[in-house]
Formats: structure tokens, sequence, C-alpha cells
């Protein structure tokens, strides 16, 4: 599948002053995939070394010193390799699992720059295990992000190349995009099918939903069983608490804030601060602060004492949330589902989408009386804020009230309206978040 990080890579190769590079997200987004998919692309070799399938032998060699052309000799010799700095792409995958490796890296970049390294890491400062003797490369590494495939990325898996071009057109032009029917359609599957790849995968192989289904819980349970492994039986508690309540907290009519409350009585927030602390370092979660004023820079209420809960994929969360595809999918079965479950899981995926073009984006509230899904700032420090729509009934009195107050430069709608722009109101259809840059 194509993604959108390989042309990040790219640059990062031609950079003249290239650092090692460390490649970050969830377990199960991609990111040995890419790693490995880029290296097969642009070199002629590529040497891959696994911390979770050989790491005793590879603590050995790491814990002997940390000179990159011993480590470099050594890992050849491991691995019957000749690893060349011009023609071989080096990558260390599952790094966080090795200290040693990871400090390393400051080496690499200090002493063997001519070496190409990628280093990929999940639960990153979850599962490194603290020695004084060793520490974080700062400065001497370059990190990307990587995330589930966004709306874009799952029509390139599609085929459907000429359509991610033609929605862009039109969301820079504001005109009509002429298979607007037909996007919404695929759309709503991708709220099913979600952007971790393994489902994508089986359900343009299989198209059998319930296969896609099997996949997105036994990611749940991993996700959950990671919580047991890495947290004390306090925290693993509290955190399984959060992970079950998040879907069915999105799932409420009105005020989707996430409640203490509403998983155990008399809880308390410092109680749950380790396990919202580990669920985004996981990356499996986004905290959606409500912002604290509306004039930039933007920063979280009390700080950040308010927030929603998002999944980091919209196709988990229909699984977390026990969505029926054949329901969901069907037009008469979606109108029948209640609003505020159909709500929760669209602003989840407009979520995803900001994050994938790293937006980072917070709500707005005025009491129990208004309140807008998304505010971010533009490039020029103007904050926006973007209303968000299921259906196509656009009417909202909380975007009216937001502009009259705060004068923002312009606003969009998210909606199945088709694209459009009136009175500084941007129309956007669904499938076209991931246009928001």
């Amino acid at each position: 599948m194509k993604r959108k990080i390989e042309e990040q890579l790219l640059a990062w190769k031609n950079r003249p002053e290239r650092l090692p590079l460390l490649v970050l997200g969830a377990r199960q987004v991609g990111k040995t995939y890419s790693a490995e998919a880029f290296g097969a692309r642009y070199f002629n070799d590529v040497v891959s070394v696994n911390f979770q399938t050989d790491l005793s032998r590879l603590i050995r060699l790491f814990e002997a010193d940390l000179d990159p052309k011993r480590i470099i000799s050594d890992l050849g010799y491991l691995y019957d390799r000749r690893i060349d700095p011009e023609n071989t792409l080096l990558i260390f995958d599952e790094i966080q699992l090795c200290q040693p490796a990871l400090t390393s890296l400051k080496y690499f970049a200090e002493r063997a720059g001519e070496y190409t390294v990628i280093a990929t890491g999940s639960l990153f400062g979850i599962t490194v295990h603290r020695d004084a003797r060793y520490s974080f490369p700062v400065g001497k590494v370059e990190i990307l992000d990587l995330h589930p495939l966004d709306f874009e990325e799952y029509l390139w898996a599609c085929g459907k190349e000429l359509w991610a071009e033609g929605i862009r057109k039109s969301y820079r032009l504001n005109m009509p995009f002429a298979a607007h029917r037909e996007a919404l359609a695929l759309y709503r599957e991708y709220l099913v099918v979600g952007g971790l790849p393994a489902a994508v995968d089986s359900w343009l192989t299989t198209r059998d939903h319930a296969r896609v289904r099997d996949i997105q819980r036994s990611l749940a349970t991993l996700y959950a069983a990671d919580m047991g492994i890495y947290l004390d039986d306090a925290n693993a508690v509290r955190t399984r608490a959060v992970w079950d309540s998040a879907p069915r907290q999105l799932a409420r009519e009105k005020n989707r804030k996430f409640k203490l409350a509403e998983m155990k009585g008399g809880a308390r927030l410092h109680h749950y601060q380790a396990p919202f602390a580990w669920l985004q370092s996981a990356g499996i979660v986004h905290l959606h602060y409500q912002a604290a004023a509306e004039f930039p820079p933007l920063e979280p209420r009390d700080g950040g004492t308010f927030f929603k809960v998002f999944l980091h994929d919209v196709g988990l969360l229909g699984a977390q949330m026990d969505i029926k595809p054949e329901i969901f999918l069907n037009e008469q079965g979606y109108q029948q589902l209640a609003s505020g479950f159909r709500g929760g899981i669209t602003e989840n995926y407009v979520k995803q989408a900001l994050e994938a073009n790293n937006l980072k984006s917070y709500y707005w509230a005025s009491g129990n009386t208004a309140e807008v899904d998304f505010l971010f700032q533009d490039e020029l420090m103007q904050v926006i804020p973007i209303e968000v729509k299921a259906g196509d009934n656009v009417r909202s009195k909380s975007l009216q009230l937001y502009r009259q107050r705060h004068q923002s430069a312009y606003a969009l709608r998210l909606s199945s309206k088709e694209f459009g722009l009136e009175d500084g109101l941007k129309s956007v259809p669904l499938y076209a978040a991931f246009c928001i840059e």
C-alpha cells in the first residue's frame, strides 16, 4: 500500500546533513512495512535488525560499546551481510526494546553519518527500561510519526488515485466533485474498515466484513494485553477502564466530554493521569481538549481537565462499538442509528484526519448551550472553527454563535453536502477531511 510517509522518507534520504531517522507510531500501523518497502525501492540492499525477535543476542552486541563502526561490523557478521554505506539501508526495528541501541543513534549521527539508518518504535517511552548509562539521543535523530491510513491513502489502496486528485482540486476551487455520491459511499465504507493496514488489506482481498472485524478485535485485544504487560496492576485496570469507556462516551447524544464518573463513582483525575498518558504514549488514543480561550495561541482549559477521548483508528472504534457493517452501510439502517452514535464516529474520523496532517486541534464550548467540534490555528495563526455534521442537516446555532462572537476569518463545515463557499463558510464533504492542512 502506498503511504504518504514515503515522500517524507525520500526527502530525508536526500538531505545532505541527514541524521538517523526514528519512525514512531502505534503497533500495527505499518512502520516496519513502510521502512522495508522504502528500502526495497531506493536501496540495493536492506538489513533489518529486529529487536523483538532477536533481543538477547542484540543486547549483548550493543552493550559491548557504542562505537558505530564496531556495531556495523558485528551486525554484518551476525547477519552474514556486507553493510555498505552507499547502498545499504539499515533498519533497527522496535528499537525501544534495547536502550543501548537507541543511545547508539547519537554516535551514528556523530561518527558514522555516511550510513543510512531508520529505527522504528512503538510503545515508545513505555517499554524502554531506564538505565543511567544510556540516554535518548536528543538532537541527534529526526522523528516521523506514522498513523493509520487516512482516507486519501485508502483511496490509493482502492485504486482511486484519480478521485484523490479530483477531491483536492475541488477543495481548492470550492467546486462540486463529479463523483460526490460515490465518494460518500466509499467514505462510509472507510468508517467501517478504518486505516489499520491489516484490516484494509483483508477487506480489499476478501471483501469479508466479518474477517475485518475479527482483525480489528484482535488488535484491540493486543493493545489491552500491552496494558497488563507494561503497567502495574492498579494502573492496568484503570487504563483498561478508560479504553473500554471511551467508545461509549463518544456515542452520547450531547456533550461527549469524557466523564470519569461514568467509569467509577468518586473517580478523580489524578488517579487516571498515568493511564491517559500511557494510552497517548502508546499512540492508540487522541485526547481532544477544550480550548481555554478562542484566541491564539490555543491551549487546554484548566490545565487539560476538560477533554474528549478519540481512538486512533475509526475502524477500531466501530469494532469496539459493535457496529454491524451490513446495517451501517445500508442507508435506511444508518438513518435508524442514534444521532449521537453517528456523530461520535464522525468526529473520531475527523480527529484522525487532522492528526494525520499534524494539525493540533481543540474544541470550543460556551457553558452547556453551544459547542464547536474543532478549532485549529492556520499558518497565519488565525483560529479557524470546524463544525462537523454526520449527514446533510447543516443547521448549526453553535457555529453561528461562535462566528458572531469571535469574527473568525473563515470557517469550515464538514458534512455530506457538496463543496462550496458562502459568506466565509467553506462547505467540505466529509470524504475531503484529508485536505485540511
